[in-house]
């Protein structure tokens, strides 16, 4: 059959060879099947123009473009959702081709149509509920918990294993003299005791750096490339293991590198300082080459760790500057030169603070880092103490780091009168005779990292497409608001109020019961469910569906009070937490949120409806949070079941 009398709502027309050309209009003008690609829902996919050589290789059954396709097809793509759609198997052949040095595919696509879902991902792994595959922030407090640069050292590498998914890992640190040494190892102990303390030079690893492939500021160097490094003088271990059986598998052979970099003191991208070492790893444990997820984790593992690595040192040195002050009387304006340009130029912000008497805690010294830190010329810090600079809700935790050796994340008050994240962490600095004289206090601008941390909390607690809480997210917010303790509504009037530890105090739920218009109001539960949205995707496709999902969101959001939880559950389904409501306003909100719902949502040209059916149930101290959904579910489904096809969609 010709395309041009094809009937279906979608063409996608994959080309290989000589037929290429003609389908990118490089030869035929109107004629062309590119011009086809001009009609709505068209994708034209093609290996390469008439000028490049797209032969089958001898002793292989197809040509490099078709062989990258199949591969794709069949094997997948690792971190992919779990269907591909045709912009992501094209990217997919593409790389294939590119590490291959093939001669690069072509494609043509028209209304966004390379979005469209074309086949199941077979390298996808479903997440678990609340599952994080990387742990980054455990991976980056593990840095910041290490005493001592050895401590921290070890940390790094220990971090890459425990947290970010790889089985070993090796910190290479840049020595005085440009070499580098091999600092840590962990992952295997064998491995470890061999390459420990030696050192590879400059040259070879600045090789390493500018070969292979760049992912990022990752230096990805594969197994058919790497092997003219084996006989280089970089201290490297072997793994065991076979070859891969399909396209992404990790190789034994294959390298990946992180370099770290000093951080600067004014700004900058985490590249831009000086090379203070290279973190390599090995083996991930899904056995495939890393997805973009944990490249990404690994990209900002690997900047955390050089403002760990490099903040160690310089604390170091000035450990070693405070305790030549104390031991070396002879030599105290030279001690005192070198810890003034310690704390004058380090990157980071320290000030010098009263530790004894009435004035405990005023600021007497800071760097210009810190000032430019806060916005703060030296002269207006020295009227304040610390603790008028943090935030009121972190007293608490200021407070609790008065210590030596404290430590602290909280935020400090800047000029504009906004507040920023910082690291704080104390040091005593003594005197011989008369003990404890002054707090150095080291503060770190972390509020790039904070950043990353609240992103990803949300991107695990909240649904991608709508932005509400997920399932797992609704179900801690319900546990957390019920106890194990059972209520029994019947035998008192309203909401019993328990204390504990003279602080917390929690108001148990339970249902109403008796008249619609009593005083007693429970924790109402919400099952709503959209009719008719099935007939949506299946007519209009998914994006017009994904775009109903997003209106019915913002809509129950609008309808629900402030302090009301609006989740999705699962596909078209959503929950309403509303705490004190009785019976009648709990109807009442199901009624109002449906009567919002099924007024026409306009998307794409068109105008499209869709029904909901609520069933109301109510939470219960001694019922646990599936037990809860399961019945508002079960109320909401017979509700379904008893209204007409014709009353479900509203009309």
């Amino acid at each position: 059959m010709r395309l041009a009398e094809s009937v279906a709502a979608r063409c996608i027309v994959i080309l290989d060879c000589c037929f290429s050309a003609r389908a990118m209009g490089l030869q035929s003008p109107a004629s062309s099947i590119a011009a086809l690609a001009e009609a709505e829902g068209t994708y034209v996919l093609a290996a390469a123009d008439e000028r490049a050589i797209a032969l089958a290789p001898p002793g292989e059954d197809y040509t490099a473009f078709t062989g990258a396709l199949v591969r794709v097809l069949a094997h997948g793509i690792a971190d992919a959702p779990e269907y591909l759609d045709l912009d992501t198997v094209f990217q997919g052949v593409q790389g294939i081709l590119r590490r291959q040095a093939r001669p690069e595919p072509q494609c043509l696509g028209r209304n966004q149509v390379g979005r469209t879902a074309f086949i199941r991902n077979a390298a996808y792994v479903p997440r678990q509920p609340g599952e994080v595959p990387y742990d980054l922030q455990a991976a980056v407090e593990g840095l910041h918990r290490a005493a001592s640069l050895a401590d921290t050292l070890q940390a790094v590498s220990d971090g890459a294993v425990t947290a970010l998914g790889f089985e070993l890992a090796c910190l290479n640190l840049v020595r005085p003299d440009g070499g580098l040494v091999v600092a840590s190892l962990a992952g295997n102990a064998e491995a470890e005791a061999l390459i420990t303390g030696r050192v590879g030079s400059r040259e070879a690893w600045e090789r390493r750096l500018s070969m292979g492939e760049a992912w990022g500021d990752l230096r990805f160097i594969p197994h058919t490339e790497g092997y003219v490094l084996d006989d280089d003088d970089v201290p490297q271990w072997y793994t065991d293991g076979h070859p891969p059986y399909s396209e992404g598998e990790w190789h034994p052979s294959d390298r990946l590198f992180a370099p770290m970099y000093m951080p600067r003191a004014q700004g900058g991208g985490n590249s831009t300082g000086e090379l203070i070492g290279v973190l390599s790893v090995d083996r991930p444990r899904s056995g495939r080459r890393p997805g973009p997820l944990q490249c990404e984790a690994l990209q900002s593992y690997a900047f955390q760790a050089g403002i760990a690595v490099s903040t160690a040192r310089m604390r170091a040195d000035m450990q070693r500057a405070l305790l030549r002050m104390e031991r070396e009387q002879q030599a105290l304006r030279a001690s005192e030169e070198s810890f003034r340009q310690a704390f004058e130029y380090a990157p980071s912000g320290f000030a010098i603070a009263e530790i004894d008497g009435e004035q405990h805690g005023r600021i007497l010294r800071t760097n210009d880092a810190l000032c430019r830190m806060l916005g703060r010329p030296a002269s207006a810090m020295r009227r304040y103490s610390v603790s008028d600079l943090v935030h009121p809700e972190d007293i608490g935790t200021l407070l609790r780091t008065s210590a030596e050796g404290g430590r602290a994340e909280l935020r400090l008050l800047c000029h504009s009168g906004t507040y920023m994240w910082v690291s704080l962490r104390n040091s005593v600095v003594a005197d011989a005779a008369d003990g404890p004289r002054f707090l150095l206090i080291h503060i770190e601008d972390i509020e790039e990292r904070k950043r990353r941390e609240f992103q990803l909390a949300h991107r695990a607690s909240h649904d991608h497409l709508t932005g509400l809480p997920n399932s797992p997210e609704l179900r801690s917010r319900l546990a957390a608001r019920l106890c194990q303790r059972p209520m029994d509504s019947g035998a008192i009037n309203a909401p019993e109020v328990e204390e504990y530890d003279g602080r917390d105090r929690h108001v148990h739920a339970l249902e109403p019961r008796g008249d619609w218009d009593n005083d007693v109001s429970g924790l109402a539960v919400l099952s709503c469910g959209l009719d008719g949205f099935k007939s949506i995707n299946d007519r209009f496709g998914y994006n017009v569906g994904d775009m109903v999902l997003v209106q019915v969101a913002r809509r129950l959001s609008r309808v629900a009070r402030h302090g009301d939880t609006v989740a999705r559950l699962r596909g078209d389904e959503f929950v309403i937490l509303a705490d004190g409501l009785g019976h009648a306003d709990a109807y009442d909100l199901a009624v109002r949120s449906r009567n919002e719902i099924i007024q026409p949502i306009h998307t794409d040209g068109r105008a499209v409806r869709v029904g909901a059916s609520f069933g109301v149930g109510w939470a219960s101290c001694g019922m646990t949070a599936d037990e809860v959904l399961k019945a508002a579910d079960a109320r909401m489904v017979a509700e379904k079941r008893s209204r007409s096809p014709q009353h479900r969609r509203g009309r």
